[in-house]
């Protein structure tokens, strides 16, 4: 017979999760179906998961409808209309999960022991120990350990003609050499104030929402009106500032219209979410309710928690691991933008891969560790400087048909410095700041 104060505290958990979705996820990270020791309540939330699995927004009505032919099964929809209106909060949900999994463990000891007896032979009795050992172990894992799986999951891989080969940005040489930007992985693309990350971080959204990628974009330093009008700049080629300033005609907001419908369309989301808890959390809400391909997180130092009285290194360190372990367990890939130290600025050298390197990414060693692939980006932001570039151009020194971004003001060099897929290399990108556009050169 269960006890009251664990039906009670069941129904609650699963109310909480019916009328906040949010908190789904942290059930789903933290407790297995077995752990509700009550039949129906085991089911309901093995029903709330089927709906999460199908992308299904989870309430009451839409929970009944769905599934209907099942409800019997449940103890009927008035019971679950009795749950739903329980006492589930928000408040205390993490304590409550920890408290059904303390009850699930008791209960296996408790079973354990029902099962002894004098009559049983030591050896049954040491193998009902550690089976029971083993049970409670797994409370604290994720994933059951199926061996024979990984490897039958591994080669009906290997052999499916129509895997998905990764998500391509449409930089014909960049995807060359990263193999596409493919998921489980985190890709960090660094480089100096100016030079232009969130221009090609968001030219790079850009490209893979048209080839039909689901993107999540972290926007920490602008506005999403801002990201819109980059996005919008660089596609209709009007330039970004006139967006800001209203100095566009009719026309011109409708094209922006069609064109934020497309990005609509798509499911394509900014967040400028700081707390990074949080954010990690937006990202997993994102998923549940969508498929999700890339995340994109601009830039690192804006999520740092400053009540943290670590070194600043360790700071950034501990936000890049659990990226990389959310590409992993999540499935998506990650681009990581961060910022290059000042001594960029003072390097020599007549190649983009001269002036800048791994070791220059700000602050972190951790970063350029936990990165599967890391990207430097390189321009001459002085050539922005009118007067400067039309002294060099009066001097020959300017070619605007070089692949070298020290003397072309329209080129941007990308140089895969750490690969652990492929090869590394430099890649010549066109560069328009008016338009905030990046393209193939």
């Amino acid at each position: 017979m269960l006890d009251n104060n664990q039906v009670v505290l069941e129904q609650e958990i699963l109310c909480s999760m019916f009328r906040n979705n949010e908190l789904i996820i942290k059930a789903r990270d933290s407790i297995k179906p077995e752990m509700f020791l009550y039949d129906k309540h085991m089911k309901i939330y093995l029903g709330i998961l089927d709906m999460v699995n199908n992308k299904m927004e989870v309430d009451l009505v839409t929970f009944i409808q769905y599934h209907s032919a099942e409800i019997r099964n449940m103890d009927g929809a008035s019971y679950i209309s009795d749950i739903y209106t329980c006492n589930g909060s928000d408040s205390g949900f993490n304590t409550k999960l920890e408290l059904l999994i303390k009850n699930y463990k008791k209960h296996l000891y408790v079973e354990m022991m029902n099962k002894l007896n004098g009559d049983m032979a030591l050896e049954d009795i040491e193998g009902e120990l550690e089976s029971v050992k083993v049970k409670v172990h797994k409370c604290e894992i994720k994933k059951e350990l199926d061996i024979a799986t990984q490897f039958d999951d591994y080669v009906n891989w290997l052999y499916n003609s129509e895997r998905n080969n990764g998500i391509k940005s449409d930089f014909i040489h960049l995807d060359k050499y990263l193999g596409n930007f493919q998921k489980g992985r985190l890709i960090t693309v660094f480089a100096r104030s100016g030079v232009g990350k969130t221009t090609f971080s968001l030219q790079l959204a850009a490209n893979m929402i048209k080839n039909n990628a689901k993107v999540f974009y972290g926007s920490a330093e602008m506005t999403r009106n801002q990201v819109f009008n980059r996005m919008a700049a660089s596609h209709l080629s009007i330039s970004s500032k006139s967006i800001d300033d209203d100095s566009i005609n009719n026309t011109d907001k409708e094209n922006i219209t069609k064109y934020m419908t497309k990005l609509l369309n798509s499911s394509f989301y900014v967040s400028t979410e700081t707390d990074f808890n949080k954010f990690i959390n937006e990202i997993k809400v994102y998923k549940l309710q969508n498929s999700l391909d890339v995340v994109f997180v601009d830039y690192i130092n804006k999520y740092i928690d400053f009540s943290d009285k670590d070194i600043m290194t360790n700071k950034l360190g501990k936000i890049s691991g659990m990226l990389k372990t959310l590409a992993m367990e999540e499935d998506i890939c990650i681009v990581l933008m961060a910022q290059a130290n000042r001594v960029v600025d003072k390097k020599g050298g007549d190649m983009a891969i001269e002036k800048i390197d791994s070791s220059d990414i700000q602050d972190s060693a951790r970063i350029e560790q936990d990165s599967d692939q890391v990207i430097a980006l390189y321009r001459n932001i002085k050539l922005d400087d009118k007067m400067y570039r039309d002294a060099l151009f009066k001097k020959g020194k300017l070619k605007y048909s070089s692949k070298n971004a020290d003397e072309n003001p329209e080129c941007i060099n990308a140089i895969l410095i750490k690969n652990r897929h492929g090869d590394r290399g430099t890649c010549a990108l066109k560069w328009n700041g008016r338009y905030s556009r990046v393209t193939n050169f």
